[in-house]
Parts: structure tokens; sequence; C-alpha cells
């Protein structure tokens, strides 16, 4: 059998379960691991489902993750793809439009996002050429599944993992970083699942794209649950938001009871992988005279400076700031845009090891 049917239930026909796979508990019944399809090893990682056009009332369109792996000068994602209508599946109809830099009907709707090190990937282009499949390849029968394929720029070599996804944002999980091109070549471009891979482009072909382009800084957003402390990291610096309001008294600069547990925790942080000058500057709202505020920002930068200089480690050098009132981030009009104005920054560097 060439085919991958029951596309309804997004299961593997004719498969045959090898060592290390196992048939997850999950609505599809698709089993995870190294599955046997026509006497080929298929390794099955992780599945998709979204409807064309992303319109619910449309065809379901599904497949399966065969893997992310390393190639000279480059870094290819391995997927099959199809729907579970009867009628005959139309590659194009399961992307959306190309836009710039990449040429029209190729896949280029995938992405690869390394969330350790707040990195995210799309597939090379040059001006001549896109590195991903044609979606015309990719036509197929209700219910078949071809592989498809997409080379990303090579990722850091501390890179083990990797999160997916699919057009339109869809979710296929995350899938390790391995090594060298699967194989056997099939014949065709978009082989059928269990007749070969699809021929990968040469590393010289490869250099005529620029990988910087296609590699996107992410940043992330946390924030504890009390409001305390809001973190915003990029794959540079850290920069922490402290509330001001429970780190000490109302118009006070002596740090609460509270505050330490607070500043352990990113003075934690620092000393595992800041680098460089460690910021801390103190913020006010506009409640007193300019001058009270900016004498009482500076204290306040010194007390919390105070606490995580001598436990942060002796990578980081630490300056203390004093703004006052004049950096607001919100209205100081109500009595929330006060509460928000009133805080303390931490900003320091990570030279790239987030």
């Amino acid at each position: 059998m060439r085919r991958m049917v029951a596309m309804v239930v997004a299961a593997l026909a004719g498969a045959t379960l090898l060592s290390g796979a196992s048939a997850p508990a999950d609505e599809g019944g698709v089993p995870s691991g190294v599955v046997e399809v026509d006497g080929q090893e298929v390794p099955v990682l992780g599945t998709f489902a979204y409807h064309q056009r992303n319109t619910d009332t449309n065809p379901a369109i599904r497949g399966l993750v065969h893997g992310v792996r390393r190639i000279d000068g480059g870094t290819v994602l391995y997927y099959s793809i199809g729907w579970d209508s009867p009628k005959p599946f139309e590659g194009w109809l399961a992307y959306p439009d190309s836009s710039s830099p990449y040429k029209i009907l190729h896949a280029t709707d995938v992405q690869l996002v390394d969330t350790a090190g707040l990195a995210a990937y799309r597939p090379l282009a040059s001006a001549e050429t896109t590195f991903t499949t044609l979606t015309t390849d990719l036509d197929s029968e209700g219910g078949e599944l071809r592989v498809a394929w997409a080379v990303f720029p090579e990722l850091p070599p501390d890179v083990t993992e990797v999160q997916v996804t699919m057009p339109y944002g869809t979710a296929s999980g995350v899938v390790p970083v391995e090594d060298g091109a699967l194989e056997p070549v099939g014949k065709d471009p978009a082989p059928y699942v269990g007749e070969g891979w699809p021929k990968l482009p040469t590393a010289a072909e490869l250099a005529t794209a620029d990988p910087a382009t296609r590699t996107f800084p992410l940043a992330r957003r946390t924030e504890a649950l009390d409001g305390a402390t809001k973190v915003l990291e990029s794959p540079e610096n850290v920069a922490v938001t402290l509330d001001a309001n429970v780190l000490f008294a109302s118009g006070s600069a002596e740090l609460t009871p509270q505050a330490s547990e607070t500043l352990a925790t990113v003075a934690a942080d620092i000393a595992a992988r800041g680098t460089g000058q460690v910021v801390v500057t103190g913020h006010t709202d506009s409640d007193g005279s300019d001058a009270f505020n900016q004498t009482l920002s500076e204290q306040r930068a010194q007390s919390v400076l105070a606490v995580l200089q001598p436990i942060s480690g002796t990578k980081v050098t630490f300056v203390g700031v004093g703004k006052g009132e004049t950096e607001p981030v919100a209205p100081n009009s109500t009595d929330e845009g006060k509460q928000a104005n009133r805080r303390v920054t931490i900003v320091y560097g990570v030279g790239g090891n987030s």
C-alpha cells in the first residue's frame, strides 16, 4: 500500500509499530515513534490538523511531522499532508498565499521556534529560489499523505528541540533536532508516505540564501500571579519590573519582608546567566514634590541594589539610577495609574545564553 488512509481518524493504515513506538490514547490514535509503512521505517514525531483556508466549514487538512534534521547548509523539516475529504486534495489550498521573499505556490507557512533561545526561523529563500515543497507537488487523492519539506537556517549547536508550527499558526508540538537527511530518497518530489523522502537542495544551493533574513528574535513576557513581578526577556537581555508597592511601604525606601524572596529570585537568575552591567532604576508617581520623588526613587534603587549585588555573582557590575516621576508608564490621574508608576526596574544582559 502506498497510502495513509482513514484520515478522518488521522491513523496510519497498514502501519506496523516498531521498537520505541507507541499508540497514544488521543482521539486520532496516531502511533508515535517509528512505524513501518510498506516496508519503510517512518518516524512520527507529531501531528497537526486545521481546516482549509482556516474555515471550520471546509474540509479538515491533517498531517504528520516526521523530523527536524540538520543538513549541510540548513535545517530541514519533513512532514506529510493531506485531507479527510473523499475529493482529490489540491496542495495549494492548504497554505495561505506566499508573500515576499517567497515565490508563489510554495509551502512557506511553516515555522520552527526555539523557545529556550527565543528565536523563530522561517524557510530559506533567495532571489531565484524558495527552499520548500511546491504545493502543486502535494496533490493527491482524498485520504492520502504526501511528504513535504522546508529548509530553514542552520540552528545553533546547542538547540536540541524546537516547536513546529504549520499553516495558520497550527501547533504540531515539540520535536527533537536530529542529524542527517532521511533516506531513502523517493522518485517523486513529494513522495507518498512509505515511498521514500524528498530530494533536498545541496549546500551550494542553500548558500545562495541569507539565513539572517529568515531568523527572528522573540520576546517572552511573564508575570507573577500577584502582579509583583513582570519580566520581559529577549535573546540579549532581561528587563524585570518590580511593584514598589510590594517592595516598600508608602513613601519609604526600606524594603518589606516580602521583598527578600522576590529579589532573591532575580539575583539567582543574574548569577546564573547575567552579563555586563545591571541597571537598577527607581520610579515614583507624581504625588509629592519633584525633589522628594527624585530622592525617593534614588534611595529605592540603592536599597534594591544593596540586596542584589552581594548575591548576584561577580560576572556583572551594578549601577543604581533614580528617575523620580519623569518616566510614567500610565496616567497619574488615576489610582491604578499611580500604582503602576511606582516601580523599580532591573535590566541586565544575558549574552544570548537564555
